[in-house]
């Protein structure tokens, strides 16, 4: 979707957010996330009056948002059985075949994510939303993998041998240093005591990405086989590929204005 003159990107965000409030009812219990369009729901929310709504924040900052915006109760997800909306905003997000598949926490400023704390949300949720400003062909790139801090490095051997030659594994630093084969000069160390690695699919002939996003020992490959490959590895906490969201919400017609919302086992319409 690419915003007219007469319509700003704003606006458009804005229709996206509003049609995810029509989803919210009274008594519900709901998690928000950070990015672009969730930001403009916080927006839509502190000038809605939805009865009895509960906030779980599904990220450090969305922690901070709820409080600077004024929207209570918030509640910590460990203190609650199931959450009735969750509503993330991807980095990468694609329709394979009706599933809604996405990457989650590939960015490190201005703080790194709990890449665990988000999967935490997730198991707890019972209708998952996501947002995205535009649609991928296929999602690839950098996935962010949550592992154990004590015997990383053979947690994150193991990980570099199942994807040799088709992707690069590099630690993630702590404040402005980004990731490095080793974390740089100060490594990345959470306070639950696990640290971040990404693997970094990347097409050393030709450079930048792989033109389907993944390749597993030389082939095109799916999310889900990659997703497959780390989750066989013991020490992985959690990681950033999310292939079971319940639906997705972007900008789409008249000029962004009018969302257009899909649901598993759906399509993307034709442009």
């Amino acid at each position: 979707m690419t915003a007219s003159s007469s319509t700003s990107m704003d606006d458009a965000l804005l229709a996206v957010a509003q049609k995810a409030i029509s989803e919210i009812k009274p008594g519900m219990t709901i998690a928000i996330g950070t990015g672009s369009i969730c930001s403009k729901l916080f927006d839509a929310l502190e000038t809605e009056n939805i009865l009895d709504v509960k906030y779980v924040p599904a990220s450090t900052l969305a922690a901070k948002e709820l409080v600077v915006r004024g929207l209570a109760p918030v509640v910590d997800c460990k203190e609650i059985a199931a959450i009735d909306l969750v509503f993330l905003q991807p980095n990468e997000t694609a329709v394979y075949d009706g599933n809604i598949v996405s990457i989650l926490d590939r960015t490190q400023t201005p703080i790194q994510p709990s890449i665990v704390a988000t999967r935490n949300v997730l198991k707890k949720s019972l209708k998952t939303i996501l947002f995205t400003e535009q649609f991928r062909d296929y999602i690839g790139g950098s996935i962010p993998v949550e592992i154990d801090m004590e015997n990383w490095e053979s947690i994150a051997e193991e990980l570099d041998d199942l994807f040799l030659g088709d992707a690069e594994l590099w630690r993630r630093g702590r404040g402005d240093e980004q990731s490095h084969p080793r974390g740089g000069k100060n490594p990345f160390v959470s306070a639950d005591g696990t640290t971040i690695v990404d693997i970094k699919f990347e097409d050393a002939l030709k450079g930048g990405r792989y033109s389907k996003g993944f390749v597993l020992a030389g082939e095109d490959c799916s999310p889900f086989q990659i997703q497959a490959e780390i989750e066989s590895v013991a020490g992985v906490r959690a990681h950033g590929l999310y292939t079971t969201a319940d639906a997705v919400l972007a900008p789409w017609g008249d000029d962004g204005l009018t969302p257009l919302f899909v649901h598993k086992g759906e399509e993307l319409p034709m442009y």
